[in-house]
């Protein structure tokens, strides 16, 4: 290659690099904070939170008549907007001695892309036994991964309903 040539790729080539250096940098730092955020979520113990969505379902009580709670929650838990929402519902009854909560998420899905119906994609339960201050987890259908990432957004959603709730009274 000829001195010309060189010093006419030379700075596109310069160009090019620092571009890529920028995205894959904007890239690695977006990596790693996803990363932060989800370890954060990921400390607090399944059972704690748990607890902690049976006692702000339990403060919204029961309807008239009823002897049990049911809440149902409509909450953005993928991340995706096309689907908006799971619809999620906490159930909460006497079992013996014992209260049994169930937590049930229902995924929505379009059968096709123009329609505006969703139709249920798959639904998970986690089933649990609380007494006293002891929670025991009887059956899950999601590995510790997930759970430990999907039970911290179900709580967030049920404070921001509560709130919402709050502020309309």
């Amino acid at each position: 290659m000829d001195r010309r040539g060189f010093f006419s790729v030379f700075p596109k080539r310069i160009l090019v690099g620092m571009a890529a250096v920028y995205v894959l940098k904007s890239d690695a730092e977006s990596l790693v904070y996803e990363s932060l955020v989800k370890k954060v979520k990921c400390e607090k113990d399944p059972c704690e939170i748990l607890k902690e969505i049976y006692k702000e379902v339990r403060e919204l009580g029961t309807y008239p008549t009823e002897d049990f709670i049911k809440r149902t929650f409509h909450i953005n838990l993928d991340g995706d907007e096309s689907n908006k929402e799971e619809h999620v519902v906490v159930l909460s009854h006497k079992a013996g001695d014992k209260e049994r909560m169930i937590v049930q998420v229902t995924y929505f899905e379009y059968r096709r892309k123009s329609s505006t119906i969703k139709h249920p994609k798959d639904i998970r339960t986690v089933l649990c036994y609380i007494k006293g201050d002891n929670l025991e987890i009887a059956q899950c259908d999601y590995d510790e991964k997930e759970i430990r990432i999907l039970l911290p957004e179900i709580l967030q959603g049920i404070r921001n309903k509560k709130k919402l709730l709050k502020l309309i009274r």
